[in-house]
């Protein structure tokens, strides 16, 4: 037994202070045998040996109680701790994590997924798969049944497409079928659809919809002529493929002819208000250095036994009462259209307005196809009435004495006060050296007053009825 007084803690001696030489005695109650323990083995060594971890142990109090740190959950709503039987359990709660909350720059688990091998079966249609294990090369998907996926057959026709299929639901997969007027070329990858309408077989209804002709043609044999469009609606008609112009609302090329069926009109349409109708003009081609063409207006020409068409000028009528149009021909006086003739209305009188009436023709003149005549009753003396501005009066079949003068009134409608009356005498007598003579006075608004006479001397004219022929100028 050892004889040193001094008395140490082992709680608070600490384990530097003793070597392999400092012993413990101790006896056994029952055999009374001694023991010597090594004190610097009754000391035990605490150390976190984990890298860059938390260390459990905190120190030792109360001589010889050694304190370690606890252990609880920083986030009960993600982890519980708990203690079931001498064992410290953790527990993950998956329903409270919430991953949009977490850092995905590194971690991996939302940005793919290796179905190779964490995946068996089919992913449903449902759940965003196809429910397929395996697809055809060339095949396509579609849904046979709601939330079902198909597959078609590979596609290893050129030309094959799904089409859809009433009858059962589902498209089926074919090629197209050419119609009438259509060819269908199916290649790898391409379908060329080309048409082949040579003849319409039915009418062409557009349903309010416009034609585009582009720069092209509306023709009769697929060339370069009929009916051309351009940009702004003006219209060209043209035969024997001709370059289209695009002067005005209506160009054309040729002829225009209507059928001998109808009597055809041009004219514009009249105006539904007071603005009055615009005028309607005819004019023949111009030139620059040649000379201008003609405006011809030719009546139709009877081939058979039939006459030849008038043509026939009509000026326009006014219903309201106001006066009717006349008709005029204009040539040019020092540039400007002036009007030679006019027929006018009403009476349709024929005025000249400028110029002179030029019969250039030895054998052409003015005549009256139906002249008035009269008979004087019973002498020289006795009037007659005549409303013609060119006539013959037949004299009365008496003698008439030398140096006799007899006068008698020509009651006539068209004569006024300021008309010219030509007189010429057709002398029927048979007596010789005696002349009637024939003059004209007082004329009057519907008459005139002429006077015969017998200038010889001696011997009454033949009781023989001569003529006197009369031309009223007005």
């Amino acid at each position: 037994m050892a004889t040193n007084k001094n008395i140490y803690s082992l709680g608070s001696l600490v384990k530097t202070s003793v070597n392999d030489y400092d012993f413990l005695e101790t006896a056994n109650s029952v055999t009374g045998v001694p023991r010597k323990l090594q004190v610097s083995s009754l000391f035990a060594s605490l150390a976190t040996t984990g890298t860059s971890s938390e260390s459990l142990y905190v120190n030792i109090t109360n001589k010889n109680q050694l304190n370690f740190k606890g252990i609880k959950s920083g986030d009960t709503g993600l982890l519980t701790v708990a203690t079931t039987s001498n064992n410290i359990v953790l527990t993950a709660l998956e329903a409270g994590i919430d991953l949009n909350s977490c850092n995905n720059a590194n971690a991996g688990f939302l940005k793919s997924i290796d179905f190779t091998g964490t995946i068996t079966g089919q992913n449903s249609v449902v759940n965003g798969g196809t429910g397929l294990s395996t697809i055809a090369k060339g095949a396509m998907l579609y849904a046979s049944a709601n939330d079902t996926i198909a597959a078609t057959s590979a596609m290893s026709t050129n030309g094959q497409l799904l089409i859809g299929n009433a009858t059962s639901g589902i498209p089926t997969l074919a090629t197209l079928t050419a119609g009438s007027n259509m060819t269908i070329t199916n290649a790898a990858g391409a379908i060329t659809l080309a048409a082949t309408l040579s003849t319409a077989t039915a009418n062409l209804d557009m349903s309010d919809y416009d034609i585009d002709l582009g720069t092209g043609w509306l023709s009769g044999n697929g060339t370069h002529e009929g009916i051309n469009i351009d940009s702004d609606g003006k219209v060209f008609i043209g035969e024997d493929t001709p370059t289209a112009v695009f002067a005005e609302a209506l160009n054309v090329k040729g002829s225009i002819r209507f059928l001998n069926t109808d009597a055809p009109t041009i004219k514009p349409t009249a105006t539904e208000s007071s603005t009055s109708g615009l005028a309607l003009t005819l004019e023949s081609g111009g030139s620059v250095n040649g000379g201008a063409g003609n405006l011809n207006l030719t009546g139709g020409t009877a081939t058979g036994s039939g006459a030849g068409g008038d043509v026939v000028i009509t000026a326009g009528r006014s219903t309201s009462g106001d006066a009717d149009g006349d008709i005029q021909l204009k040539t040019y006086t020092g540039g400007t259209a002036t009007a030679g003739l006019t027929v006018l209305q009403e009476g349709q009188d024929v005025t000249v307005n400028t110029g002179n009436l030029v019969i250039a023709s030895a054998t052409k003149g003015i005549t009256y196809t139906n002249k008035g005549t009269v008979t004087q009753s019973t002498n020289h003396s006795s009037g007659v009435t005549i409303n013609a501005t060119a006539g013959i009066i037949q004299l009365a079949a008496v003698a008439l004495s030398a140096a006799v003068n007899a006068e008698f009134t020509v009651t006539n409608s068209t004569v006024t006060t300021t008309s010219i009356i030509m007189l010429t005498v057709q002398d029927e007598n048979t007596t010789n050296n005696a002349q009637i003579t024939a003059a004209t006075h007082t004329i009057d608004n519907g008459s005139f007053v002429i006077s015969v006479h017998n200038p010889a001397a001696t011997g009454a004219t033949s009781a023989t009825a001569s003529k006197i022929h009369f031309l009223v100028i007005n």
